[in-house]
């Protein structure tokens, strides 16, 4: 429940922090200086509620860095890696019970469905915080590495850097047919399509370079929240949270 506080706080700054093409229009130094300081006073806040509630010690150095960076500091890509921590933040939810089930992985989360009750204190939510039994979180743990493995496979095979069959001489269509069917009887999806995961109404191998960096950024997130949470993460450290597959 605390690392899903912090992930909530670092992914309402970036949320708040305007974009480069608005940033922009504020040119002269006084009125950049105006909005920064506006900006700084709402991030304060925060910072300050996060002390109160016991969770300011708890954040890792590049969120500590990222919550303390002004406006005009933060990168695109700043806000980018913590617009996708919604996935993370959902992962955890579920875990503590707090939703029902985990969107299929060609369905990016609602952030607004990651808001918790109005009027909970944060320590009354970690005090109070159960999780769900091991081996159901197991379960979603190996669904998401299987998921994050096809997207990886098709990368891969796409770009011609893994053969298209193993050392044995099996095709890899061979493999990918092999793990949906496995997939659809552990309950992932109701059937493949085309001999593949069913993604978008398609087989996976028909998907476009868009909607591929969107299924991998999905099946990533949500694998190292999963992984972090079985304990997969050295020192339990988030940031060292491996997402091998």
């Amino acid at each position: 429940m605390q690392r899903a506080l912090l992930l909530a706080n670092v992914f309402l700054k970036a949320l708040a922090t305007p974009p480069a093409e608005i940033l922009a229009r504020f040119k002269t130094a006084e009125e950049r200086a105006t909005l920064a300081a506006g900006c700084q006073q709402l991030i304060g806040q925060q910072i300050e509620k996060m002390r109160a509630a016991g969770l300011l010690d708890l954040l890792e150095n590049r969120e500590r860095e990222f919550m303390l960076t002004g406006i005009f500091e933060t990168t695109a890509q700043h806000r980018i890696d913590a617009s996708w921590l919604a996935e993370s933040i959902m992962c955890l939810h579920w875990a503590l019970g707090l939703r029902e089930q985990i969107p299929p992985y060609d369905q990016e989360v609602d952030p607004k469905s990651n808001q918790l009750p109005k009027g909970e204190k944060a320590r009354d939510l970690v005090s109070s915080a159960t999780l769900r039994p091991q081996a159901e979180i197991n379960r979603q743990r190996d669904l998401a590495e299987l998921c994050h493995w096809r997207c990886r496979t098709h990368m891969l095979l796409t770009s011609k850097k893994i053969p298209d069959a193993l050392p044995d001489g099996t095709p890899m269509p061979e493999i990918i047919r092999r793990a949906a069917e496995k997939a659809a009887e552990d309950g992932a999806f109701p059937k493949p399509i085309d001999n593949d995961f069913p993604v978008y109404g398609k087989a996976y191998r028909e998907v476009t370079e868009e909607e591929q960096s969107m299924l991998t950024s999905i099946a990533m997130e949500r694998h190292k929240a999963l992984n972090w949470l079985c304990g997969y993460a050295p020192g339990n450290r988030w940031s060292e949270t491996p997402t091998d597959t």
